[in-house]
């Protein structure tokens, strides 16, 4: 297991790559927040909770609520097929939506822009 190590919640061993593309998706969301809110720069933090199946996105400032979920393993739900690295948006604090993955952390940088500061895009 040299090639893993473990994201900061949870204890979950996930993949190196997997773990650097959470971390830059979170400090992006961070810089997205305080370009768009300078009033309130600082006062948002956005950080990774590990669970066995997907990574929970969380924002925190006077209140947390959840921004997606990154999937950790590829899997096919309903012959749709989710990869590795495929954000999420939740349907829950601790359910995200499985009708489409929003995108791929692993195949490209995933853009914040406008309206995903405060999750991955509607269908």
């Amino acid at each position: 297991m040299a090639d893993k190590y473990v994201i900061k919640c949870g204890g979950k061993w996930v993949d190196k790559e997997l773990a650097e593309a959470v971390e830059s998706l979170c400090e992006r969301i961070v810089k997205a927040h305080n370009k768009a809110h300078p009033a309130l720069a600082g006062e948002l933090t956005v950080y990774p909770e590990t669970g066995r199946k997907y990574i929970k996105i969380v924002r925190e400032n006077n209140q947390r609520s959840v921004w997606g979920f990154i999937n950790i393993k590829d899997f096919y739900k309903k012959a749709v097929p989710f990869k590795e690295g495929d954000v999420l948006m939740a349907s829950s604090w601790s359910t995200p939506a499985l009708n489409k993955p929003r995108g791929n952390l692993l195949k490209s940088e995933y853009a914040i822009v406008g309206m995903r500061q405060y999750g991955p895009d509607y269908l």
